[in-house]
């Protein structure tokens, strides 16, 4: 098939997994699954749901804030740490890590993600970094310090910090990406505006990845397999004989569902009574929708029947622990000890406020709509930036953040309205990517502080249940203060 066709046909197929999305019947949820990434990992969404509601684990999803591993698996308080997932996947990024730290970084996610699931008693998918899509040219694999090197060399550190813990499973990035080709996989424009760094053939891929990963882990493997009568002669003897080799080896006990003929593939011993539940291998529709059991749909080609049963998840198995076999890990680079308030003092945050001009409202407006996890006030939409700005004793606060991962810009907004000694918090919103990294207290502080500048006596952060904000309203709760010469209040939006 010619390379466009490849393409076109991949879109089409994830095309249509979002289509069945759309379809799914309602039924209770038999696993939460909790995503964190360093990235917009929202367009996973349906694919995992499919297919995982395909191997039978209806799920419940539910997307962590953006860019928040840390905090969220080092704290009690995030969204995740009150789900308690039955299943927390973790997918940072190479480029999203620090400059000239990124596999200490990534070490770090290693060892708090782990903690987290064990808390939670969750069980973990730590999804390996993809390589990164812009190199150093096509000599950079020929350095033993180039970037190629040093992220396969993380890759691997990784995989032995995870390797032999209970309850943990690793998936990767980069199979995804190389499934669907390093010229498809990547959408720079949307990782710009949105930061989403992947197309949906990636995310599909992945998805799937994951869901196969956990329908192994919970025992949804097939044990036995049954050949459709229809591929029961000579001409497909030798095509299924390395494929049916391997399926015996890994315990699984293989079945015909007619009488087999004499000289059929003789090594290979076939059970003639179909146990039940199993899964069915045919080449006829007919047979695989009336066949009562899973059935694998085997197309035209022969030469493709191999692949085609692997990305049916036919030769998944759960893994099997082999202790000893990981490689130690010096407990000196060993990150396991990492406390919440360690990773707030090792940011080096900065924050600056300020009032916006006229050319900042626009930004304004953007992490507004786009704040959806801390998000305090009566105005959760609507909200026009330049004519609150302009309203008598009014103040719209920005503030600018950056910190040792690199310079996130505005990354809060407070708009206050002062009358009678009090003053109204209007808005009080903090975009995801700054959001749990101390960012949220120093505005406060800065509120009381104009607060007290315009004569205030009292502060009203006015609460606003939304279904998301819940980390925005605990920390309303845990704000007031009673002593002081400005009164901090959380109050109900009236």
């Amino acid at each position: 098939m010619p390379a466009t066709a490849e393409r076109d046909a991949l879109a089409a197929a994830a095309a249509a997994v979002r289509t069945r999305r759309r379809g799914l019947p309602t039924a209770l949820p038999a696993l939460s699954v909790g995503l964190l990434a360093t990235y917009t990992i929202d367009p996973i969404e349906p694919y995992l749901r499919v297919a995982l509601a395909d191997a039978g684990l209806v799920p419940e999803i539910v997307v962590g804030p953006f860019d928040q591993i840390l905090p969220e698996c080092l704290g009690d308080h995030g969204r995740l740490a009150r789900l308690a997932p039955d299943v927390l996947v973790v997918a940072p990024r190479w480029e999203d890590m620090p400059d000239g730290d990124e596999e200490g970084e990534l070490l770090r996610l290693a060892d708090a993600a782990p903690a987290a699931a064990d808390r939670w008693e969750s069980c973990l998918v730590f999804v390996l970094p993809a390589l990164p899509p812009d190199g150093a040219g096509v000599a950079d694999a020929g350095h033993a310090d180039g970037l190629t090197a040093a992220v396969t060399a993380a890759r691997q550190r990784l995989r032995d910090r995870l390797a032999g813990r209970p309850h943990v499973l690793v998936a990767d990035a980069e199979a995804a990406v190389r499934e669907v080709g390093a010229l498809r996989a990547h959408h720079p424009a949307l990782n710009a505006v949105a930061r989403i760094p992947y197309t949906e053939e990636v995310f599909w891929r992945l998805g799937l990845g994951v869901a196969r990963l956990l329908r192994a882990h919970f025992g949804g493997v097939p044990r036995a397999v049954v050949l459709g009568g229809d591929l029961l002669t000579p001409e497909y003897a030798e095509v299924l004989r390395d494929p049916l080799r391997r399926l015996g080896a890994a315990g699984v006990r293989l079945a015909a569902a007619a009488a087999v003929p004499d000289g059929w593939a003789p090594d290979l011993a076939l059970d003639e009574a179909a146990p039940d539940p199993s899964l069915l291998l045919t080449t006829d529709p007919a047979l695989a929708a009336a066949g009562g059991r899973d059935a694998v749909l085997l197309g035209p080609a022969t030469e493709s029947w191999a692949s085609e049963l692997q990305e049916a998840g036919v030769f998944d198995r759960p893994l099997p622990r082999r202790p000893g076999t990981a490689r130690p890990v010096p407990v000196r680079e060993s990150a396991r000890a990492l406390s919440l308030e360690e990773f707030l003092d090792g940011l080096d945050l900065s924050v600056t406020f300020d009032e916006p001009g006229e050319a900042g409202f626009p930004k304004v407006t953007e992490l507004l709509a786009r704040a959806k996890d801390f998000v305090l006030g009566p105005v959760p939409g609507g909200f026009d930036p330049a004519a609150f700005a302009d309203g008598e004793d009014r103040l719209l606060l920005t503030a600018a953040v950056r910190d040792r991962f690199g310079d996130y810009g505005m990354g809060a907004v407070a708009a206050l309205a002062f009358g009678s000694g009090v003053c109204r918090v209007e808005v009080f919103s903090v975009s995801c990517p700054v959001m749990g990294r101390g960012v949220e207290p120093l505005v406060l502080q800065e509120i009381v502080a104009a607060a007290q500048r315009r004569g205030c006596r009292e502060v009203d952060l006015v609460l606003t249940p939304t279904g998301r904000n819940d980390v925005a309203l605990e920390f309303a709760a845990a704000a007031e203060q009673q002593a002081g010469p400005v009164v901090v209040r959380a109050v109900r939006c009236r």
